[in-house]
């Protein structure tokens, strides 16, 4: 899958029809994959119309993929519902439970510690658009869990609802792919990419990072924007908004 769509996106740049397309030996030699991986790549090329292929002869370009509209969406998730987005999130899992380990360190806490932990899944537009997971001392997490939390984000309930001030410790941005458990979440095939931020904060109450937060983006519906220079971030943003560009996304 992931010969196939580097093909794909260089059959959009630099080739025309008729063109021959590199040999199956070539493209081993570049990916270091077997015979058979670059066979089934190129199969699915096929299947698409955009190559043929001729026994002794190689592959050749039969079209070009159509250039597509980059229709993601970029900015803080808290202010989709503001932008008048159909956007929801539905609660799949919320409830009091040791934090993996990995977690409990970013904290500070002691191994047998338990946070609230409350799971929630994005929808834009009706389709999956991320996963969230969040982290948080339980006192916050019950008065959290208690609200409808279907059209709104945890950061602004944390600050309008429970009364925080968050100040933010860090932020982590990373690159995955998809596990067999967010596959099915977020409704796209094992092994496509994913977009992860991970936020340890705390409030003025606290001097010391109390909550961690998870966000797992399809890559193929958001991308991450930053505006360099302290410029205050604008609202969220895709291609079908073009004026519009922000900085991070929030839970």
């Amino acid at each position: 899958m992931q010969v196939r769509n580097i093909l794909m996106r260089r059959l959009g740049d630099g080739f025309a029809p008729g063109d021959r397309f590199p040999t199956e030996h070539q493209l081993c030699d570049e990916f270091g994959v077997s015979r058979e991986t670059v066979r089934e790549a190129l199969r699915g090329l096929e299947s698409e119309g955009l190559v043929v292929r001729y026994r002794g002869k190689g592959s050749f370009v039969a079209r070009v993929p159509a250039v597509s509209l980059d229709e993601r969406l970029t900015g803080l998730v808290e202010d989709f519902t503001e932008l008048k987005l159909d956007t929801q999130v539905e609660v799949v899992k919320a409830g009091l439970e040791k934090p993996p380990a990995r977690i409990a360190i970013a904290l500070g806490l002691d191994p047998s510690a338990r946070l609230f932990r409350i799971s929630r899944l994005r929808s834009v537009d009706d389709k999956p658009f991320a996963w969230h997971e969040a982290h948080l001392p339980s006192r916050f997490g019950a008065a959290l869990a208690s609200l409808d939390l279907t059209r709104t984000t945890l950061f602004r309930e944390l600050r309008d609802s429970v009364g925080l001030k968050l100040v933010e410790i860090y932020q982590h941005i990373d690159a995955t792919t998809a596990d067999v458990a967010l596959a099915r979440m977020l409704k796209i095939e094992v092994g496509m990419p994913i977009l992860v931020t991970r936020r340890a904060l705390t409030h003025l109450r606290s001097d010391a990072p109390t909550m961690f937060f998870e966000t797992y983006f399809r890559a193929d519906r958001y991308y991450y924007s930053v505006q360099p220079g302290g410029h205050r971030p604008t609202r969220p943003s895709s291609r079908r908004m073009p004026s519009r560009r922000v900085s991070r996304a929030k839970a």
